[in-house]
């Protein structure tokens, strides 16, 4: 039984969980690589609830989507060429960025969408469950499994890139704020933000929404600022996830 279930964000709908657990057990392993942690495969599970968004072919959410990249690519234009790689890695966050925005809106308007999006989650937790690490928009998913399952016996949720405190999505919180503060996530007893230098999803810290319960820590993942490997990789990461499975 998994100790650590991982949940992707945005752009996984083409892939699947065998797949993404074989590109993020790695970074996943160096992370604790810093800590002289290391774990077995079956300890580790992905959550995986990408193909819920899996492109319909001329479909209005679909059309939403290709002119948010027409919007991202404008912009890659307009950015100066003296810096090749900084400018793709600005545009590629503020297409992530966008993309996070646009499956919010899907997710919000689709009936029924968020329970099964949610009873994915609910079939990799076990008993043995220690640790939650979410990626993006899989933290909006996280938070809303861990406060309707205040039973489990989960030790810590690590979010990364989180955008939880956006205001543009934190009011769609489930279940929804208490006087403009989000409830803690269950019955957790860490909740450890990373967030790296540059990422927009992650720029409002969660303390101000959620307490100062919440432990920050700052990164720096480089051009590929919100991209789940250099997250998993990160010291910081890993910190939060061994001291979890001690």
């Amino acid at each position: 039984m998994a100790r650590v279930v991982l949940i992707h964000g945005a752009f996984n709908e083409l892939w699947g969980p065998n797949a993404l657990k074989a590109r993020w057990l790695p970074a996943l392993r160096d992370g604790l690589w810093h800590h002289s942690v290391e774990i077995d495969d079956t300890d580790v599970e992905v959550c995986f609830w990408g193909d819920l968004f899996r492109p319909q072919p001329n479909s209005e959410s679909e059309l939403q989507i290709q002119r948010s990249h027409l919007g991202a690519a404008d912009s890659l234009r307009s950015l100066p060429g003296h810096n090749v790689i900084a400018a793709l890695g600005l545009a590629a966050n503020e297409a992530a960025h966008e993309r996070t925005i646009e499956m919010l809106r899907i997710i919000v308007t689709t009936p029924d969408l968020r329970a099964r999006m949610r009873a994915r989650v609910e079939a990799v937790i076990t008993d043995n469950t220690r640790v939650i690490v979410a990626h993006s928009i899989g933290t909006l998913l996280a938070y809303a499994a861990l406060c309707n399952n205040p039973h489990w016996r989960v030790h810590t949720l690590v979010t990364l890139g989180c955008p939880l405190a956006i205001p543009s999505i934190f009011q769609f919180l489930e279940p929804p704020p208490i006087n403009d503060m989000g409830r803690w996530p269950g019955s957790i007893e860490r909740w450890v933000n990373i967030r790296a230098i540059g990422d927009k999803a992650a720029e409002v810290t969660l303390q101000e929404k959620f307490g100062p319960r919440v432990e920050e820590r700052f990164i720096d993942n480089g051009h590929r600022a919100h991209d789940p490997e250099p997250y998993l990789n990160a010291a910081a990461t890993g910190a939060a996830i061994a001291a979890a499975l001690v």
